[in-house]
């Protein structure tokens, strides 16, 4: 089976194709990924130009994914899987939301590649009758089971010896359908089973003889190897169609390309999110401008750091519960066909978010933070930098934890759910002193939160390391939090250690990606769900009405 698997290729019902590229870039990314070095670019491109020939796409070249017609597109997903001559490939409904030329024109082309020597195995629920007579075999089942195997030309004079005789207007596949359907009564299904030996009969043929009520049966080991040819498959494949093409590292870096391209090329989305974070900067620093060095207004300047986890564990777990789930489509096509191994498209997923993360981490908390007056000291700004930057790729890798398992809805649900324990568990004790009213449990419980070690560095990196006094205005006649310590200790984080708080954000970050690319890898498995998880997601589902489970 796991041969089979290697050699074989899948293509879905709906057309999952990156909308960011043209046809011919999908093409040599495809080329790159299934053929690695064996093959110079010219030579790869000579692949490109026979198969997209072969399928007519050649009009597309520098046409955007998003701009194909529904044919184009259908032809382009099998032109893909093309690039290294699988010689099994299924199809899911490939004449799905396609006209009756376009249908057709599908299944001609299908029928060309199986004159090549490939096997081409589609499922099809109401073909044309001229899409039937394409057929070179075809397998109706009906409740499991298999009612009829063998030529499409075959079906009326084998329906005819149970009593059915199909009407000279009708096409036969659409009556045979009916019959499978139990429209002209149950007695006939079991009868149709047995005369095929539930599919054990590798085809049906009419009598021998003129008059003969009785199907004749091939033999189930000699016919099936005639008709099939596959009793020596495994003899048959050579070793190498199985060994990877492109090596780790290569396919690291094609799909890191990809991924950075696809950012890029969306423009709207990156005008949004720099947008924002300049408008939500500008917010914030207006609202503590100026607090920074104030003394009266220490309680304040907290409030400040808790703006900015808040902020990063919205504003990268939010994108990700909402765009992973619909990438999961691609995801399946390109892994389940052995595009590329699971573990260089995470890293290359994970990679690829870093340089803007990094950046519009730059331009946001420079702003807040010289509008609120902070110390002008470089290393703490570097230092606060830091635990926020990390706390971002926490969020990140948090929600993708989420969306790994649930399906679009679900995750766009769960994420903030799951988020405000989170926030609360962050500030639970402030202002206890030095937490002497916090049970061990609470305290536990407290640092089960990576947001409360995202408070804790900032706390440290803005009011710890000899920190100097702030500023008590003249108007203030007592003024309780001009020692930094004073504060510290009054907020119950007099003993915090900034590389402690850094150290923990660090696993939880590590945690969470490790997680959620074992959950991707189950998915894509499609492994059974532990019973555990699957009695929560019971749970949820019946008491707070979900839409359904998505695997």
């Amino acid at each position: 089976m796991r041969v089979f698997r290697k050699m074989s290729r899948y293509i879905m019902q709906t057309d999952v194709l990156d909308s960011q590229f043209t046809v011919l870039e999908m093409m040599i990314l495809a080329a790159n990924l299934k053929l690695g070095k064996e093959l110079n670019l010219k030579q790869k491109l000579e692949v490109i130009d026979e198969i997209l020939g072969m399928l007519r796409l050649k009009d597309t070249l520098n046409t955007m994914a998003q701009k194909l017609s529904g044919g184009e597109r259908k032809r382009l997903c099998i032109a893909l899987e093309l690039v290294n001559n699988p010689p099994v490939i299924f199809l899911d409904e490939p004449t799905t939301g396609l006209d009756d030329l376009s249908s057709s024109q599908c299944i001609a082309l299908l029928k060309v590649l199986a004159a090549g020597g490939r096997t081409v195995i589609c499922s099809i629920h109401t073909p044309s009758a001229k899409i039937f007579e394409m057929l070179d075999a075809v397998y109706v089942l009906a409740e499991g089971q298999c009612v009829y195997q063998g030529k499409g030309s075959n079906i009326v004079p084998f329906l005819k010896n149970f009593g059915l005789c199909c009407p000279i207007t009708y096409n036969p596949a659409d009556f045979i359908i009916e019959v499978a359907c139990l429209e002209y009564g149950g007695s006939y299904h079991e009868p149709m089973v047995e005369a095929v030996g539930n599919g054990k009969v590798a085809r049906w043929s009419p009598p021998a003889v003129e008059g003969e009520t009785t199907t004749t049966k091939t033999d189930t080991t000699s016919g099936a190897s005639s008709f099939y040819e596959r009793d020596q498959f495994d003899e048959e494949i050579s070793p190498k169609l199985l060994e990877a093409k492109c090596s780790w590292w290569l396919q690291y870096k094609l799909l890191l390309v990809r991924m950075l391209i696809q950012m890029w090329r969306d423009k709207s989305y990156i005008k949004l999110k720099f947008y924002m974070n300049i408008v939500l900067a500008l917010l914030v620093g207006s609202l503590y401008f100026g607090m920074g060095t104030s003394a009266s207004k220490a309680l304040f300047n907290f409030g400040f750091m808790f703006t900015i986890v808040i902020a990063y564990l919205y504003l990268p777990m939010m994108p990700v519960l909402l765009y992973f789930p619909t990438e999961i489509n691609l995801l399946k096509r390109e892994y389940n066909n052995q595009w590329y191994r699971l573990s260089s498209y995470y890293a290359a997923m994970v990679t690829s978010k870093l340089p803007s993360m990094f950046i519009l981490a730059v331009i946001y908390l420079s702003i807040v933070y010289l509008m609120s007056s902070q110390p002008l000291e470089w290393f703490r700004f570097a230092m606060l930098f830091t635990i926020a930057f990390v706390t971002a790729l926490t969020s990140d890798s948090f929600g993708l934890l989420i969306s790994s398992r649930l399906s679009l809805v679900n995750a766009m649900f769960m994420g903030p759910v799951l988020a405000v324990p989170l926030i609360l568990l962050s500030i639970y004790g402030i202002g206890y002193g030095g937490g002497t009213y916090i049970s061990p449990l609470m305290r536990f419980l407290m640092h089960l939160s990576y947001l409360r070690h995202s408070m804790e560095g900032l706390v440290a990196s803005l009011y710890d390391y000899g920190r100097a006094d702030t500023i008590c205005e003249d108007t203030e006649i007592f003024c309780s939090f001009k020692k930094s310590k004073v504060l510290l200790a009054f907020l119950g984080f007099e003993n915090m250690h900034y590389l402690w708080s850094l150290s923990c954000l660090m696993s939880f970050y590590l945690l969470f990606t490790v997680a959620a690319y074992f959950m991707i890898r189950l998915r894509l498995k499609h492994s059974e769900v532990s019973p555990i998880f699957a009695y929560v997601i019971q749970l949820l589902t019946k008491y707070f009405n979900f839409t359904s489970y998505n695997y």
